[in-house]
């Protein structure tokens, strides 16, 4: 199990954005959490994925619309691990990548994920909106699972990575909310 720091992940591919895209660029806003400073993962792979996949959305964006990028913790979402059949997570972390500019498709998703070893089980879609939830699992472990939603709602589009993180060290404040404040859903 390696201890991802993804706020340093987010910093280097910005920076290296920065550098390497010629011509006029998107602003970029980022929010970080603090309370994330090292998420415990099987191996790389989420660290090569939020890589890839930050750096590929920052570059084919358009450079006239502001680019937001989030890294959260949320709480729980019961529904969501129920529907995957994976066990109860500590918590669950969400990336989120939006904007008026981006240029993100299925087919460069699923491309994305499959050079770090996860195969898309599913795009689930709900009649009525314009959200579609991918489903993708490790290959070599299928029942490790990480979920990205595509949405767009008046001409901004949303890209969010959900991961279900196990960590037998997290703060029980985060893991467990009171019953009342528990989330399902997205």
């Amino acid at each position: 199990m390696e201890r991802i720091d993804l706020g340093t992940v987010m910093q280097e591919v910005i920076a290296k954005f920065d550098k390497n895209r010629i011509g006029d660029k998107p602003r970029v806003f980022v929010t970080l959490s603090p309370d994330l400073t090292r998420v415990p993962w099987k191996n790389h792979t989420l660290k090569d994925f939020v890589r890839t996949f930050l750096y590929e959305s920052l570059l084919t964006s358009d450079p006239e619309a502001a680019i937001e990028v989030s890294l959260r913790r949320r709480l729980a979402l019961d529904d969501l691990s129920t529907f995957l059949g994976i066990e109860e997570p500590s918590y669950w972390l969400q990336l989120q990548v939006s904007g008026r500019g981006l240029r993100i498709v299925e087919p460069m998703i699923e491309e994305l994920f499959d050079e770090v070893g996860y195969r898309r089980e599913e795009w689930v879609g709900v009649e009525g909106s314009s959200a579609r939830l991918g489903v993708f699992g490790a290959i070599d472990t299928p029942t490790h699972k990480i979920v990205f939603c595509l949405e767009s709602s008046r001409h901004v589009f949303k890209c969010d990575l959900l991961l279900p993180v196990i960590d037998s060290s997290a703060n029980p404040s985060f893991v467990a909310p009171p019953e009342n404040q528990k989330t399902t859903g997205l």
